[in-house]
């Protein structure tokens, strides 16, 4: 459904995965506007952040494309195409050919999307102290997310318990970091770490958005996943 980059708005963050390098190769930009059925035009990557991927784009350098659509609903989206045109003048830009189809799936409710992002967990245990763990965010919902922290020495009932308050810092990738308010939902033990299942806590709607940025989009998930009734 390419009606779908008509939604795009003039410097939205989009993210580019180019698909032919052996090492994944990825960078944000900003989307510059579109001819219908021709092109999707898009900045060249900061030379600063992206200088080893400016290097790989040529004319038929096959791509990726995610972006995140904030209408009511909130959609992620992400299209296969090729690069048709690197021109430098009047700035440098990206002409990407008019995708044939656009994967997109609404972010509902219950919906979980794979991810691995750094994460730092904090706040006061079952014993009342105030802790801090280093960990990863596994999976992303609209409403919550399941993560692992170290255990260190510490008793799973000494922690945590349904209810807990805790915080994340997240590191995004290229986005810097996001901070959340959770409460604990579930709580179990695997291989030496604490796994918990949390509930975000209200009025933090952006926050939580900017989660399904980028890297959460998956294409190739995406494409198996049934459409929605």
């Amino acid at each position: 459904m390419s009606s779908k980059i008509s939604e795009l708005v003039t410097g939205q963050k989009i993210e580019v995965q180019l698909a032919s390098s052996n090492v994944p190769a990825r960078f944000y930009s900003e989307f510059i506007g579109a001819v219908k059925d021709r092109w999707v035009i898009v900045n060249m990557p900061d030379a600063k952040k992206y200088n080893s991927a400016r290097e790989l784009l040529d004319e038929k350098t096959p791509v990726i494309v995610r972006f995140v659509l904030e209408n009511e609903s909130g959609e992620i989206c992400a299209f296969r195409s090729e690069v048709n045109y690197v021109i430098s003048h009047p700035t440098k830009m990206l002409f990407i050919l008019w995708p044939s189809k656009v994967e997109h799936r609404v972010i509902r409710k219950g919906r979980r999307f794979d991810a691995f992002l750094p994460t730092s967990v904090s706040g006061q245990s079952v014993k009342g102290e105030e802790k801090t763990f280093k960990g990863h965010v596994l999976d992303v919902s609209e409403s919550g997310c399941r993560l692992k922290h170290e255990k260190l020495d510490e008793e799973v009932d000494e922690l945590w318990e349904n209810g807990s308050k805790i915080t994340l810092n997240i590191e995004q990738r290229n986005n810097g970091e996001l901070t959340l308010k959770a409460m604990v939902r579930q709580i179990k033990e695997v291989d030496d770490q604490i796994e918990l299942g949390v509930q975000f806590m209200g009025n933090q709607k952006e926050q939580v958005k900017s989660l399904f940025s980028g890297s959460l989009v998956d294409i190739e998930e995406l494409s198996r996943l049934e459409s929605p009734r």
